[in-house]
């Protein structure tokens, strides 16, 4: 059966009479044009006279290959292009099927050997070239050429540089089209002027060396080895497709179950198994218990068969890869598991060969990391102490590395300790006298984050400081130290709480200019122009604003013209969005144009819950006339948005929360009336998106005093509805009580409550049931805090 690149050839090729001549196509345009690409080599002279030029051998000019541009290549490729050309085209000296010199056949693995060379470079095409030799040696066969089988070209080992060619390469398959260079022929014949596969990629390429691989099993005197399957396995490892794993499966099934009358089972090498585990270890699963449950289970059975006569042995690559698949679990059982395999290993050690390496290690640490920092902290560092002594007696093949002190800063940094900033700003300063390694820009940035998540008062500024070192180790030739976003936007989130902290974050980001500007260092990227939007954001004044405003469109005329590290994300409008509404004068009228901008799909990015939530909290804490009546048109389109399939719009507690806010703030006697409606109207919606909190009635209660007179039945008859709801929900919280004071009156209160309103209450005096749902902030008005009111 063809293979697809012989369709390819099929549908290219010239219309020609009935000859067995092996006509050039522009199919071998489109093989060759890795060296093209690769060499600069210039395309193929296909003008539009060749395409109304006849289509038989005969009067089909011949392209020339070597012009003067072509000279400028290496010999070896001016030798690979001409010989080439004269087995699969387009050189009119093509033989005739069945006809190819016996000269030519002995050179045919070494030409395929000299483009599988070529397959690892990017974009590289020679796979397909590879193919087309292999293709055209079976076809001399099967037309009766005596020399295919005098020779015994056609053996595994050649079969093995086809499946290994595709192994090596990108595997992109051509794209034919009427633009695509050498391809202007398709026009001509009428084809299919888009024809593509889907599929492009790793994943291409393995499934053209399964095929190869089919064809050998399948035939009758060319049996594939280990190296054919080997080969296979790791072209499906690198295409990391979903079903790539279920497909290693039945190709080391295939290995287990095939027999050859000469040499018996063709057993799988360890390397095959390992293959197997990383592409375990990679995948995207939704059920990591499963995979560790296969690697287990593999590694007992290999341990198993290791004391058979010739059974595969585990080397230390297959137990780093399941410590790896253990780790993707995330669990203390998983983690448990990791470390008994791992302890198994050391005893064994002495009778197996297998020892532990720094790879072995970090797998373990890494393991657990997973489980959280807090619980695998001891774990971690005690790892590392045995890498430090193993080090120290002259093992260097378990010397710990930058990943696994790196990996114990991260674990001491996180567990949040009362030591664990000195700890790890000691491990930083003493990263080569202890450990052997020098610090990179992972160990500072690691420390950084530590000193800016710190309680301590001077954490920003020693994590500044910090910052200072790594661009002066930069500057001085320390290229492993060069700062990033992560860097700067740390620093910068650190130091939000000091008074001048715009100036210094704007500072900062030039700073990382200058530095890339004057030594290469890396640019600012939108995580950096998003934290300085963000020091900005909660800072109210009018320069505040406009300077948000500024950055956001400098980002968006940037990523217009051509420098993609600075798109606005979501976060960016958002940023400003929070900006207009912290501000202390009314900018709802630019909050709205933004979030009309952003549902016009501006730069791909639709309004989330954040971007509508921020608008309305703009209009509740302005002073704008309708502030009510706007809020909840605010919240009808979220909601509009939402149904028409919007996902990330769907409004939570604290959109509504922040509609009945404008309600409850609403002084002007011309509107109370529609506030208390708007207020009602959302009552009502609120249970089809979420559950009320202690601030919704808090809100409430403040929303009835101020918009119902006091004197009214209907202000006492809703306090009264809307307290009992909300002790029955369990949401009776400080806000709750402290606003029940303001909207009830006396005699409701002490019905209530039980209590006069003078009387200060605690609110851990007051049946559990009533705040058993309640999440204030800082335990303010939780039953822990017992606060007064």
């Amino acid at each position: 059966m063809k293979n697809r690149l012989i369709l390819i050839l099929a549908c290219l090729s010239l219309n020609t009479q009935q000859s067995k001549s092996f006509t050039p196509t522009a199919a071998l345009a489109a093989r060759i044009k890795f060296a093209k690409i690769q060499n600069n080599v210039p395309e193929l002279n296909l003008s539009a006279e060749n395409k109304n030029a006849d289509a038989s051998p005969s009067s089909t000019p011949e392209h020339t290959l070597f012009d003067p541009e072509y000279r400028k290549v290496s010999k070896e490729i001016e030798w690979l292009l001409r010989i080439t050309s004269k087995i699969i085209g387009p050189s009119l000296d093509s033989a005739p099927l069945g006809e190819l010199p016996l000269s030519t056949i002995r050179k045919c693995p070494l030409i395929m050997r000299a483009w599988m060379k070529r397959c690892s470079e990017p974009h590289s095409n020679a796979a397909h070239v590879v193919e087309s030799l292999l293709d055209r040696l079976i076809d001399e066969r099967e037309h009766g050429n005596a020399g295919i089988e005098k020779e015994a070209v056609l053996c595994t080992n050649v079969y093995n540089i086809a499946i290994e060619s595709w192994a090596k390469t990108s595997g992109k398959e051509f794209k034919v089209s009427k633009t695509n260079p050498g391809c202007e022929l398709v026009s001509l014949l009428g084809t299919n002027e888009n024809w593509n596969s889907k599929r492009e990629g790793h994943d291409f390429a393995a499934k053209r060396a399964s095929e190869i691989l089919h064809k050998m099993e399948k035939s009758t005197d060319i049996r594939p080895s280990e190296k054919s399957y080997n080969l296979v396995i790791k072209a499906l490892v690198k295409s990391r497709e979903p079903d790539a794993v279920e497909e290693i499966e039945r190709i080391l099934d295939r290995m287990n179950a095939y027999t050859s009358e000469d040499d018996g089972y063709l057993r799988p090498l360890i390397e095959s198994y390992n293959y197997y585990l990383y592409a375990l270890a990679n995948r995207k699963s939704t059920n990591t218990k499963q995979d560790a449950d296969k690697a287990t289970d593999l590694l007992n059975n290999l341990k198993a068969r290791g004391s058979q006569h010739g059974g595969s042995r585990p080397d230390v690559n297959t137990y780093n890869q399941v410590i790896s698949i253990l780790a993707k679990t995330k669990s203390a059982s998983g983690a448990m598991q990791a470390q008994r395999i791992f302890d198994d290993m050391a005893k064994e050690a002495n009778a197996t060969g297998v020892y532990a390496c720094t790879d072995t290690f970090n797998a373990l640490m890494n393991c657990w990391l997973k489980i959280g920092p807090k619980r695998g902290r001891s774990h971690i560092e005690r790892l590392l102490s045995t890498m430090v002594d193993l080090r120290s007696h002259g093992h260097d093949y378990a010397s710990p590395d930058r990943v696994s002190v790196n990996t114990a800063i991260s674990a001491v940094a996180k567990s949040y300790r009362k030591d664990s900033v000195k700890r790890v700003s000691f491990m930083l300063l003493n990263m080569e006298k202890t450990y052997g390694v020098l610090p990179d820009t992972t160990s500072y940035n690691l420390v950084i984050d530590a000193y800016a998540k710190s309680r301590d008062f001077q954490g920003g500024r020693k994590a500044m400081n910090l910052l200072s070192q790594m661009e002066d180790l930069y500057r001085h030739g320390h290229l492993e130290l060069i700062p990033d976003s992560f860097s700067y936007s740390t620093v910068i989130n650190a130091m939000a709480i000091r008074p001048d902290t715009g100036k210094l974050a704007d500072s900062l980001l030039g700073r990382m200019h200058q530095l890339h500007q004057s030594h290469d260092g890396n640019i600012p990227d939108t995580v950096v122009y998003n934290s300085v939007m963000n020091v900005y954001s909660t800072q109210g004044d009018n320069e505040s604003v406009l300077r948000n405003i500024a950055i956001l469109n400098y980002m968006e005329d940037s990523y217009i013209a051509g420098n993609s590290n600075v798109k606005p994300s979501i976060i960016s409008f958002n940023t400003v969005l929070k900006t207009f509404a912290y501000a202390r004068d009314d900018f709802t009228r630019e909050a709205e144009e933004l979030l009309a901008r952003m549902e016009e799909r501006k730069f791909g990015i639709l309004p989330d819950v954040i971007s509508y939530t921020s608008v309305v909290s703009s209009y509740a804490r302005s002073d704008v006339p309708g502030k009510a009546k706007a809020a909840q048109q605010i919240l009808n389109r979220m909601v509009d948005a939402h149904k028409a399939g919007n996902k990330g719009a769907k409004p939570t507690i604290f959109t509504f929360n922040a509609v009945l806010n404008a309600c409850a703030f609403t002084f002007d006697q011309k509107e109370k009336v529609d506030a208390f409606i708007v207020a009602v109207s959302t009552l009502v919606i609120i249970p089809k998106f979420a559950k009320p909190d202690h601030t919704t009635y808090g809100t409430l209660l403040k929303a009835w005093c101020n918009l119902i007179p006091k004197d009214d039945d209907r202000r006492t008859r809703a306090v009264n509805s809307v307290f009992r709801q909300c002790c029955r929900d369990g949401q009776v919280g400080s806000m709750v009580l402290q606003q029940l004071k303001y909207a009830a009156s006396p005699e409701l209160y002490r019905t209530l409550i039980g209590k006069d309103i003078t009387v200060e209450v605690n609110i851990s005096n007051f049946p559990p049931q009533w705040s058993r749902n309640v999440k204030e902030r800082n335990g303010k008005g939780s039953k822990k805090a017992g606060k007064l009111l």
